[in-house]
C-alpha cells in the first residue's frame, strides 16, 4: 500500500513543477508574440533494450508552446507510455516532461519544417509485483517534423495544423536505467492556436 502511494505521489509531482516553470517563462515573452498553442499527439515509442520491453508501445502526449519570435518557440512537452515487460512481470510506465526550443522554417508556407532540442525528466515506474521503486532520470530529446497548415483565420491569429514528428529520447540512467537508453518516438499531433 505504501509503495502504491509513493508511486502515485511521484507521478503527480513532476507536471506541476514543469507547469510552474512554463508559466514563469511565458511571463517574459513580449506581448506581440505571446500566442499560446496546444498540440495533443498520439504515436508510438520503440524502447531501447535496457527497458526490457517486448516491443513498440503506444505513446500519448501534449505540447504547450509559446512563440518567442516568428521563427522560435518554446514548448512544454508531457508524454507517457506503458511498456510490456519481456519477463511477463507486467508493465513499466514511462512518464516524461521537459522543455524544448523549436526552430520553425518557411513559417508562412503551407508546409513548415522544424527542428527542436529539449531536456527534462523521465519517470520510470515498474509494475507493483516487481517490488522495484520508481526512479526519475534526466533525459534529452532532439526532434524534427513538419507543420502542415490545415486552416487559418482571416486575420491569421488562429490556426489548425497537422504535426507529424520524430523524436529521439536519450535517458541518462546513472544507476537506475543502465545502458542510457535511446528511444525513437514517432507521433502525429494536431496543433491549435486558439
Amino acid at each position: 500500500m505504501d509503495r502504491q502511494r509513493y508511486r502515485d505521489s511521484g507521478r503527480r509531482r513532476l507536471p506541476p513543477v514543469l507547469w510552474a516553470l512554463s508559466l514563469a517563462a511565458a511571463a517574459h515573452v513580449p506581448r506581440a508574440h505571446a500566442q499560446l498553442y496546444v498540440d495533443p499527439y498520439l504515436g508510438g515509442v520503440t524502447p531501447d533494450k535496457p527497458w526490457h520491453a517486448t516491443g513498440s508501445a503506444p505513446v500519448y502526449g501534449l505540447d504547450v508552446g509559446i512563440p518567442l519570435s516568428p521563427e522560435w518557440r518554446v514548448e512544454l512537452d508531457l508524454n507517457g507510455a506503458s511498456l510490456r515487460q519481456r519477463s511477463g512481470s507486467g508493465h513499466t510506465d514511462l512518464d516524461a516532461g521537459g522543455f524544448s526550443l523549436l526552430r520553425l522554417f518557411n513559417r508562412d508556407g503551407r508546409i513548415a519544417p522544424f527542428v527542436s532540442a529539449g531536456a527534462g525528466a523521465i519517470r520510470n515506474t515498474a509494475a507493483p509485483q516487481t517490488g522495484l521503486a520508481a526512479h526519475t532520470e534526466f533525459m534529452a530529446e532532439p526532434a524534427t517534423g513538419v507543420l502542415v497548415r490545415l486552416w487559418e483565420s482571416a486575420d491569421g491569429s488562429r490556426q489548425l495544423a497537422l504535426r507529424p514528428e520524430v523524436k529521439v529520447r536519450w535517458t541518462h540512467g546513472w544507476a537506475h536505467a543502465p545502458g542510457n537508453p535511446v528511444d525513437p518516438i514517432y507521433v502525429v499531433g494536431v496543433t491549435f492556436t486558439p
